[in-house]
């Protein structure tokens, strides 16, 4: 391509150096030049660590501000058709994902023709649905959380976006974005084929639900034992690597969804919810909510789990977006569980003087808040109008509700809050 090039020869030698710690606890990067920072592979020869310290953060910030793949090669899921009748490999390039599960194939099922196991991946783009699992993989791996993608997903995209937006370089990529309290797009299978890279993944462990990932050379394949539906296919001429946080790619995936939830786009029915802040807030005055026997909210998040609260609060939006005036929107609000029946699944946005928090919505209080089953969401219109009705009187400006919430740990130490009751006091 006319540019300059390096080659190397028989006699040359190369030396990787490398810092102990790529950043700061502050998150800034490594910059200095004493040479117990930094990882030397051959400790023959003298290095510039001046020179080392200068070109590896040059590196950096152009791994940050300039794209790392060339677009003639870029993929997105949303090319990868959803069902196919008469299959062909018609797709083929790179792709920068993030893995949500991880799924090994079952021992006793291996033979030498058949997949490692299984990455799922979300970019963002595609239809807001996730495909189904592999039947090879589906018992094995009946552990793995329903959400998909997973809560881990959108933790990590919190704690990427919090970085960016303190970096030293100043980064306008992602100004505006803030993280999603739940994901739109299609979430899809990618086998993996070579034992190999299977035991880089599952034993040695380079990459884990959220990292980032560049897998390039992939094709799109038909999904075994799943009748008709398209995958991607990592081969044994392709590579996977995990990639750095501020990768200008990463960022733009970030900046590419945040643009799709501002136009509305619905968010996947079975993506996690982010969960709500559990870090201390700014104190405040409770006397008031004290005499009426209420609780601010800002009392709920500063009160150990678990917990129960009466308090008074607006609702501002629905988890899942919901669109009012749409019937379909009722079935984002469902949730399909492993013996094939309907379940309500989601959450409210609501606020008071003091805070704002998420409250799950489900089972039987969720029926209650509607109106009806989720059963009933594909075969009463009757009801779902009523039940968009009833949540447009929450969610209407002016409107106050009342009800009872209960705090609860989970097992990733993180608090959630779930709903008990409600009611609206003002209509």
């Amino acid at each position: 391509n006319n540019e300059p090039q390096l080659r190397a020869k028989k006699n040359s030698n190369i030396i990787v150096v490398r810092p102990r710690e790529a950043r700061s606890a502050e998150g800034t990067l490594q910059n200095s030049t004493s040479p117990e920072n930094w990882s030397v592979s051959d400790g023959r020869y003298e290095v510039d660590l001046n020179l080392t310290n200068a070109l590896w953060r040059w590196g950096q910030l152009r791994l940050s501000t300039h794209p790392t793949m060339s677009p003639n090669c870029y993929i997105a899921i949303s090319q990868v058709s959803d069902h196919v009748d008469n299959f062909e490999v018609s797709l083929s390039g790179d792709i920068t994902a993030v893995v949500t599960s991880i799924l090994p194939t079952p021992e006793h099922l291996r033979r030498r023709d058949t997949p490692r196991g299984f990455l799922r991946l979300w970019d963002g783009t595609g239809p807001s649905r996730s495909d189904p699992m592999p039947d090879s993989v589906v018992n094995a791996n009946a552990g793995q959380s329903i959400a998909d993608p997973p809560e881990q997903v959108l933790v990590r995209i919190e704690k990427i976006l919090k970085a960016i937006s303190s970096a030293e370089q100043p980064d306008t990529t992602c100004a505006g974005v803030k993280a999603p309290l739940a994901l739109c797009g299609r979430v899809i299978n990618a086998i993996i084929w070579e034992e190999d890279l299977w035991n880089l993944i599952q034993r040695d462990g380079i990459i884990s639900i959220g990292s980032f990932i560049r897998l390039r050379n992939i094709n799109n394949a038909m999904l075994p034992s799943v009748s008709r539906v398209n995958c991607l296919s990592v081969h044994a001429k392709s590579s996977l690597t995990p990639l750095p946080q501020d990768t200008y790619e990463v960022k733009m995936l970030l900046k590419g969804h945040d643009t799709r939830l501002q136009r509305g786009v619905p968010t996947n029915p079975t993506s996690a919810i982010l969960p709500s802040e559990s870090a201390p807030r700014p104190q405040f005055t409770r006397r008031e909510a004290a005499i009426s026997g209420f609780s601010m909210l800002n009392e709920c998040l500063h009160k150990p789990a678990p917990a129960t609260f009466t308090v008074q609060f607006e609702v501002s939006h629905t988890l899942p977006a919901s669109n009012l005036n749409a019937i379909d929107t009722l079935k984002s609000f469902c949730a399909k569980q492993r013996n094939g029946s309907a379940v309500f699944r989601f959450a409210m946005h609501i606020k008071d003087a003091s805070a704002e928090v998420d409250v799950i919505c489900h089972g039987k209080v969720a029926e209650d808040l509607l109106g009806m089953s989720a059963q009933e969401v594909s075969t009463n219109v009757a009801k779902c109008t009523q039940a968009l009705a009833t949540l447009k009187g929450y969610i209407s400006s002016g409107s106050v509700c009342e009800g009872k919430i209960r705090s609860v740990m989970g097992k990733d130490k993180r608090v959630y809050f779930v709903l008990c009751s409600m009611f609206c006091i003002t209509s």
